[in-house]
């Protein structure tokens, strides 16, 4: 009953049992690549999902609960200017109340604004916690000024500083009296086109000349009232005593020490004489013309024991100064 027939070993060795097993594992062999596409498709949902909750949960954290926290909040505002702006316009230009949360203020967006006043040249914004605001405030330093005419002939005023940027006058009413001084006495630049939105390169040079003058001027050299590009390759300065000097674009430090020295030798000769026209662009033998001398008028009784000074006209200066509030 339980022998095994020849018969039977012959069904065992067939091949259906193998073949129903090999069906069931993989019946046409793509099971596994259709579901590769489906398995990162449910990965990257469940990231999105979770990366957007992490940011939700961060952003409210930040505005319920940093945003809020009293020992953040904004004390002190410490403002460093260099020049004429009050600290009082700077905390206005930065619009930034006191109690605000330090970490809410837009550093890059705060610093840019200031950046956008034309007598503002750089701004540096540090947030010192818990609660104080660093404010550093470069100004731009004017060094000449600019007369155009409008289109209806009225005359215009406008100051340059050492980069050929373009800026109003101070308001007297609201400025220093000193500092509207200095900058009614800045000498003027005469052949610049204020119409350019940027600096030409004679404008560029004679700027340079200046700077390189003020920084001869302790020297004893006259004030300059104007300085004249109209000419190409050379500079025309003309002084407070109506003298005018021609220098060329290069090499101004040399040529103003050459001025200072033609200048001491005539003044200490016995007949001193005032130039009327003097050439430095010829290196050599520089031409000069002389005003005719005039008669010495005959000195006053109230006179005789004093000698007038030289009037020095302030010029515009950078000074640095710390405040709080």
């Amino acid at each position: 009953m339980f022998t095994r027939t020849q018969e039977n070993r012959r069904r065992t060795r067939s091949g259906p049992v193998l073949e129903a097993r090999l069906r069931a594992d993989a019946p046409d062999g793509s099971n596994g690549t259709a579901a590769r596409p489906v398995r990162w498709a449910v990965r990257l949902v469940v990231a999105l999902v979770f990366g957007a909750s992490l940011a939700a949960g961060g952003w409210w954290l930040r505005e319920n609960w940093v945003h809020r926290m009293p020992s953040l909040a904004l004390r002190e505002v410490v403002v460093e200017v260099d020049g004429v702006l009050s600290a009082d316009e700077v905390r206005r230009l930065a619009g930034v109340p006191k109690g605000r949360n330090i970490l809410s203020i837009d550093l890059p967006g705060l610093r840019d604004r200031l950046q956008h006043h034309p007598r503002i040249a750089s701004a540096c914004i540090v947030a010192e916690f818990p609660g104080t605001l660093l404010i550093g405030i470069r100004e731009r330093l004017p060094l000449v000024a600019v007369e155009p005419l409008s289109r209806n002939g009225l005359q215009a005023r406008y100051l340059l500083d050492e980069a050929g940027h373009l800026m109003l006058p101070l308001d007297a009413s609201s400025a220093p009296a000193e500092a509207v001084e200095a900058e009614s006495a800045l000498p003027v630049l005469v052949g610049h086109d204020a119409q350019r939105p940027t600096a030409r390169a004679d404008t560029l040079r004679a700027l340079d000349f200046i700077r390189a003058y003020e920084a001869a001027a302790p020297t004893g050299l006259p004030e300059i009232r104007s300085v004249s590009i109209a000419e190409p390759g050379v500079l025309v300065a003309t002084t407070e005593t109506g003298a005018e000097v021609t220098f060329a674009t290069r090499d101004y430090p040399t040529q103003l020490r050459r001025w200072g020295d033609i200048l001491r030798r005539f003044e200490s000769a016995q007949e001193p004489r005032s130039i009327r026209s003097l050439d430095l662009s010829v290196w050599q033998n520089s031409p000069i013309r002389w005003n005719e001398p005039l008669a010495a008028p005959a000195p006053s009784a109230d006179t005789v024991d004093r000698v007038p000074d030289r009037i020095q006209r302030p010029r515009p200066k950078r000074q640095t100064r710390r405040t709080h509030v």
